[in-house]
């Protein structure tokens, strides 16, 4: 596994270059012009949303995202810029306060995905859900109630749209790297379809670049959604998601080559039954397969294939408008099998040792919720809910279950001012489809857990004003499987047995007239993990985090947007490069790790620039973007490395160096989208 991450840095550099350009969202909030009716208090805390319509408080506007840096249309990425979490460059993926990128669970349309992202040999660069498809988006950041799964930092809930129910319409869009095609229409007067494709063209840019390793990345996906109303009671929609890809690099370097290949699928129907305006039920069907086949280095592979099917249902009573009962169980079986042999660099000495697995293996799991919101009061209102699974293919003599009561607290004491506080016991449960065999774990014990504290505020000083501040203090235990340094460098493992993070987010946004509008978001945290009697600073632990934006309508299609960004360094392992003389001459170079995390990376700040054009006609529209991203060149560093400097003609070592490994350079990019 350590062989790839050491291929040559520049091509590395061109590669990332590429394809990673997918740079951080910048977004900013809109804020309602028109004051908002508060019928009821809502509970949950550290919840933002993305939404195409209507535009309710602490939201960002889909329309609005279009005309921010987005390159690859990619969703996942519009969570980067809020405060509180931690993302790269280079990867879709992020953490949330403290928490890891796996804590993160991602929900589509009411089903939650297994590993929904292209790329994966390089983080995840991109995901598999296009911004087109966005209806609405709800990233929660902690304190969620007991309707959310089995994710211990946050959850992005994604809807996607409803099909055009009047004509068929399509849209065509191309950037830097990928295309994409999205068509949708009528079923009659009772529904629509919408059908979406993406193709990435990496490795045709590739192509036409000389570099030295043979490298060729392929990805693709397909998502198809129909929806269909049997009665005026009852809607059937069925959706399926499917992603693609493929990837070779340095196939002639025995040492360093990889090819691998990555299937993802799953379909699922609901049922909607409405039994009346404030009482209904979703049923749902679901299934899917995901497989996995990487060939590495000197014959290592990792190979993994998943299957999984169930069912489960959810009902929603509103009861004397004062209470919102929600209620759901679920059944799924899961059946993995993982052929993994790998000989694994030891950190800090020159040696391997072989991680080995072969599992095959099934069962099934069964989770259960139940949560009332109630509105005590004008004022208050209470969430109190709790979850329940238990897995039957855990190793002998473990508790199969696990419990997670949830408790949230709102009070609005004026209409512009809400106080929010929260407590909750937060299980990720490890099941047949994420064993982590590559830190040589083959069964199934106890759930991960955490325990959330949340309190914070949120306050309207105007309409078209909002400022939030919350802080949040989590707990981590019973951590499995280990935390990694991916680069170039040799892997630094961590092994924690336990964690904790403390901090606080700031948020503002400001609708200064109808064409200005300002966002700012500020976030401070401390991250500690602990290993026996070793504490040390977790890779994610961000210390400062600013993020300034502004969004000016030049006029009635043109938008132009401006963002700086910044946060102090991540903690990184100091490394040692000495080299080994005999008779004079370097023969080896001596890689060794300092204290791990005692060090940290120079701050990062990049300012984006965008402008925006939207040109409708009479039967189609056109819309095209120009972008720069790290507009002033900043050199921000995604890492240091090990690098043998050698003499071009006789291949002999002259010196041993710790370089530096770039972040994103200054980048334009260009991008239009066609809608008829």
């Amino acid at each position: 596994m350590d062989n790839i991450q050491r291929h040559s840095f520049n091509s590395l550099l061109i590669i990332l270059f590429i394809f990673n350009i997918i740079n951080c969202l910048p977004v900013i909030a809109q804020v309602n012009q028109e004051p908002v009716e508060l019928e009821k208090i809502v509970v949950t805390p550290g919840r933002f949303m993305i939404y195409d319509g209507t535009v309710p408080q602490l939201s960002l506007s889909k329309k609005e995202i279009e005309q921010f840096p987005l390159i690859g249309n990619d969703i996942m990425r519009s969570g980067h810029i809020f405060p509180g979490v931690v993302a790269s460059d280079y990867s879709a993926r992020f953490s949330i306060r403290g928490g890891e990128k796996d804590g993160v669970s991602v929900r589509l349309d009411g089903l939650e995905l297994y590993n929904p992202y292209h790329l994966q040999d390089f983080g995840g660069a991109i995901s598999l859900i296009g911004l087109k498809l966005i209806h609405r988006a709800d990233l929660l950041m902690g304190g969620f109630p007991a309707e959310y799964g089995q994710k211990m930092s946050g959850v992005y809930d994604i809807t996607t749209k409803t099909p055009d129910p009047d004509k068929i319409s399509a849209n065509f869009g191309i950037d830097l790297i990928n295309t994409t095609l999205l068509l949708e229409g009528p079923i009659t007067d009772k529904g629509g379809w919408l059908v979406s494709a993406r193709r990435g063209y990496i490795d045709l840019i590739l192509a036409l670049i000389d570099i030295d390793e043979q490298y060729k990345p392929q990805y693709a996906d397909v998502y198809g959604k129909f929806v269909y109303e049997l009665t005026n009671d009852d809607t059937i929609t069925l959706n399926g998601l499917y992603g693609w890809d493929k990837n070779l690099i340095r196939v002639d370097d025995i040492d360093n080559k990889l090819d691998s290949r990555y299937d993802n699928s799953t379909i699922w129907m609901k049922w909607k039954h409405s039994f009346n305006s404030s009482h209904w039920s979703d049923v749902y069907f679901f299934g899917g397969t995901s497989s996995q086949d990487r060939t590495t280095g000197k014959a290592d592979y990792d190979n993994r294939n998943f299957r999984f099917f169930g069912t489960k249902v959810e009902y929603t009573a509103n009861i004397l408008d004062r209470h919102t009962l929600r209620t759901g169980l679920e059944w799924r079986w899961l059946s993995g099998n993982y052929q993994y042999d790998v000989n694994e660099r030891i950190a800090g000495i020159d040696k391997y040792r072989p991680i080995f697995a072969d599992i095959e293996d099934s069962g099934s799991d069964v989770k259960f919720f139940l949560q009332d919101e109630w509105q005590l009061h004008s004022k208050v209102a209470l969430n109190v809910g709790g979850r329940y699974i238990i897995q039957n293919y855990r190793e002998p003599d473990i508790q199969t279950y696990e419990i997670g009561p949830r408790i949230a607290l709102a009070i609005r004491p004026r209409n512009n001012l809400v106080f929010r506080g929260a407590w909750g016991l937060y299980h990720q449960p490890i099941d047949i489809m994420s064993i982590p065999v590559e830190d040589n774990i083959q069964s199934i014990g106890r759930a991960e857990k955490a325990i959330h504290y949340i309190l914070g505020c949120e306050f309207n000083p105007s309409t078209n004003f909002l400022i939030r501040l919350e802080g949040y203090y989590k707990e981590y235990d019973n951590l499995v499987g280990k935390l990694r340094e991916f680069g170039r460098q040799t892997q630094v493992f961590s092994t924690p047995e336990s964690a904790n993070a403390i901090g606080f987010d700031v948020f503002a946004s400001q609708a200064v007239s109808s064409r200005f509008t300002w966002g700012l978001g500020y976030a401070y945290g401390i991250a500690k993990e602990q290993t026996e009697d070793i504490s040390i600073y977790r890779q994610n632990d961000r210390r400062h985090s600013l993020f300034l934006s502004s969004n000016y309508q030049i006029a009635t299609t043109w938008h132009l947007y401006l963002s700086w960004r910044f946060h102090t360094g991540d903690p990184r392992t100091p490394l040692v490069h000495k080299p080994v003389i005999l008779n004079g001459s370097i023969i080896a170079c001596d890689r060794q790790f300092g204290d791990t995390h005692s060090e940290r990376l120079p701050s990062y700040h990049s300012l984006d620039f965008r402008i925006t054009k939207h040109s409708p006609y009479k039967r189609w529209s056109l819309s095209w973007y120009f972008q720069i991203l790290n507009l002033y060149n900043n050199t921000n560093v995604d890492q240091y490395a090990f690098s043998e400097m050698r003499d071009e003609d006789t291949n002999e070592i002259i010196r041993c160096e710790i370089t530096e490994e770039p972040l994103l350079p200054i980048i334009p990019t260009l991008g239009l989208t066609v809608t008829f």
